[in-house]
């Protein structure tokens, strides 16, 4: 038997991969990757917070991905990730020199 705790949690967490766009109930399948997760996060907060360090080709990737998601997008979308955090990352350092 889960204590009450347990369940509480558990309810937190589906909770919170609702508000994110996650379909709780296929999230913890096997059968998903897990690049294909945190690509997909990765997508859905390209397009949401750095829209704007975007070119058009790239969101042209992150939009097919979502309509489509295969082997090769997936790593596309988690190197473009890695890109733009790069590059924020670069740009904060810059802020603090100055």
């Amino acid at each position: 038997m889960q204590s009450y705790q347990t369940i509480k949690d558990m309810k937190l967490r589906d909770h919170w991969l609702k508000a994110n766009g996650y379909n709780p109930c296929n999230f913890f399948n096997p059968n998903l990757k897990t690049n294909y997760i945190r690509a997909k996060a990765a997508s859905k907060q390209l397009l949401n917070d750095c829209f704007d360090l975007l070119t058009h080709k790239q969101i042209e990737l992150l939009q097919a991905f979502k309509n489509k998601a295969t082997q090769k997008r997936i790593y596309q979308v988690l190197n473009l990730y890695k890109k733009i955090r790069r590059q924020l990352h670069r740009q904060i350092e810059q802020q603090k020199m100055v």
